[in-house]
Formats: C-alpha cells, structure tokens, sequence
C-alpha cells in the first residue's frame, strides 16, 4: 500500500506543470533625471517583469541613488501579448497628471520591450516604443518667457544693488528690466525669506538696502566650489571662500527623496554637457553640468519660485552659460 501511495505522489508530482524558471531581467527605474536600469530575477513575460518593476526600489538601491516616478500601491490588472504589441493595463492611479507620468511611462515601456520581444506597449489606448522617447533631430535651446515682467521705478538702480550683492553681473546692469533682472529679484527674495514673487515691492526695497551679500555653508578653501541650496532656491558659486554669484533655481519636488527629489550631500562636477536629452521627461537640458548620475544644473524654459524639477536644479538661461564656464570637472557641489 504504501508502494502504491508512493507512486501516485510520484506520478502526481511528474503531472504538476514546471514552476516558472526566474531569470535575470533589467527593469527600468530613474537615476535623478534620467532612466537607468536595475537586474532583478522574474520570470518570462511581460506580466512577471512589470510586477518586479512595481514593487519598487530596495534600500540597497536607494542608497546607490536610484528612484522611480511610479506611484506607491500601483497594482498590474493585466498585460496581453498580440504578436509584437502588449496591452497594460494598470490600476487608475498610475494615471495620475502629474510632472512624472511621461517618466513612469518611460519606465514601462522600457522594461516590457527589455523583457520580451515586443517592439509596442499600449498603455491607456495610446501606444507607445522606445522611439518617442529618443531625442528629436534638431536641438531646440529652451527659450526664457516672453511676457514682460513689472518693473521698478529705477531698474538701474535696482541693477546696481542686485550686482554689488553678486545676484545679477556687471553686464546685466542695463537699464532695461527683463527676465534676468526679474529671476535675480526672485533669487534675492528666497535668500532673504521674503515673498517670492519676482516683484520690486516696498519690503524688497526695504531689504535691499540693508543686505549682505550671501554666505556659503562652507566658506574654506582656496578654490572654486558650488552650493546649491535647497530651502532658499539659490546655486551659490564660490571662489576661495566668498560667494561670486546667486543664481535663482528650483530643485526637485521629490525634496530629499530619489524619487524625483534633490539629496542632499557632497559630490563633485562628473561631467559637462551642453546639450543633453533626459529620456523619461523628454527634454533638453542646456548646458548641464552633472554632479551625480542623472542630476544637473541645467538651462529651463521659465524657473519658478519653488521646487518643480524632477530632481535636477533648474536655473534660468540667461545665467547658465556662467554656471557652466564656471566649474570645471572635478569642481565640489554641495546640496544642502
């Protein structure tokens, strides 16, 4: 009897279907602003390698930097393959219209056509391929915004004190109030804890005839170094100690986090680029200088008054150029 009973586990264990064979597989996650891949062990298909992309960045690997734009308590309803296409379909918050759906999309699309031999993934009835994230053909530099900013009853005037204070250079101090003069008022009213609105009103007056040019957290050494100062949206640029000049930025909206935050810390200038193209956002970044994998000082289209990059510092156009002559590869960036 206990032969027979021997045999029909056998048998029965023979009759199982094959447990899924995991192998290595990359999913796509970010790394600061641009996409980067991870290994992980799933198995075949696109269902198993989305959900290992779903649960998420290890602690390990948060340390190393790396994050992802898609939402805590995404859930997988299903993923149909039809010939080279596979339709997702993911839970509503996915969805949601934020700064970071073109990213978690990116994500998806990535690690599905990494996983299998599909060139489409459908995802809410639009399709997409690796090609709509590529670059286009022509760089097109981003452009400041055009609306004329209220100006003050002396521009000149206001010029002047922005300059001697290292807000604004020499040659900015014109007379004629533009986009510069008004990104330097904002830079100027995060310093010093006023409303940030980019507007020359009686308490900016005020404070601009009783201010000191800005201090560094740092204030050692003989060479040149960067601070990029979260909680008063400011890059400081330093020379033996002394600030040189302020510039107006607005970092990620993540906060410290490395999911599409700024971390704090201290790096070093890895690499400068003068046009670079962020994958998942689809964007130019002009003039980038990086100081960590995936994050950069970089050109933007308009800076505003609080964070709202996806983990990079934006700065204004007009002074990019300065911030990129300025450093040099090696050159220290400190994020506090």
């Amino acid at each position: 009897m206990r032969r027979l009973l021997l045999l029909v586990v056998a048998l029965l264990v023979l009759a199982a279907p094959a447990a899924a064979e995991a192998k290595s597989i990359k999913i796509y996650v970010l790394r600061g602003e641009a996409l980067t891949s991870v290994k992980r062990q799933a198995a075949d298909g696109p269902e198993a390698a989305i959900k290992v992309l779903l649960q998420g960045i290890t602690a390990a690997e948060r340390k190393k930097g790396y994050g992802s734009a898609i939402p805590n308590g995404v859930t997988l309803t299903s993923a149909e393959v039809d010939d080279e296409q596979v339709e997702v379909e993911l839970s509503t918050n996915f969805a949601a219209a934020d700064v970071s759906y073109l990213a978690r999309v990116a994500q998806i699309v990535y690690t599905v056509t990494g996983a299998t031999d599909a060139e489409e993934v459908e995802i809410r009835g639009r399709t997409f391929t690796r090609a709509d994230f590529a670059p286009p053909e022509e760089y097109a530099a981003p452009k400041p915004p055009t609306k004329k900013p209220v100006a003050p009853r002396d521009p000149k005037a206001v010029q002047t004190k922005l300059a001697q204070l290292g807000y604004l250079p020499e040659d900015a101090i014109t007379g004629k109030w533009d986009y510069r003069s008004q990104q330097a008022v904002l830079a100027f009213q995060s310093w010093e804890g006023l409303e940030r609105d980019g507007i020359v009103g009686e308490m900016t007056v005020q404070r601009l005839d009783s201010a000191g040019r800005p201090l560094a957290t740092d204030r050692t050494g003989d060479g040149k170094q960067v601070e990029i100062n979260r909680g008063r949206s400011a890059v400081l640029l330093i020379e033996a100690g002394r600030v040189v000049r302020v510039i107006h930025t607005s970092t990620g909206v993540g906060n410290n986090s490395t999911d599409m935050g700024t971390p704090a810390g201290t790096f070093k200038v890895t690499r400068k680029v003068e046009q670079a193209w962020s994958v998942p956002f689809k964007s130019w970044f002009d003039h980038a200088v990086y100081w960590a994998t995936g994050l950069a000082i970089y050109g933007a289209t308009d800076v505003p008054a609080g964070p709202a990059s996806h983990g990079g510092a934006r700065v204004p156009m007009p002074e990019v150029q300065a911030i990129f002559d300025f450093v040099e590869v090696g050159t220290p960036v400190r994020v506090v």
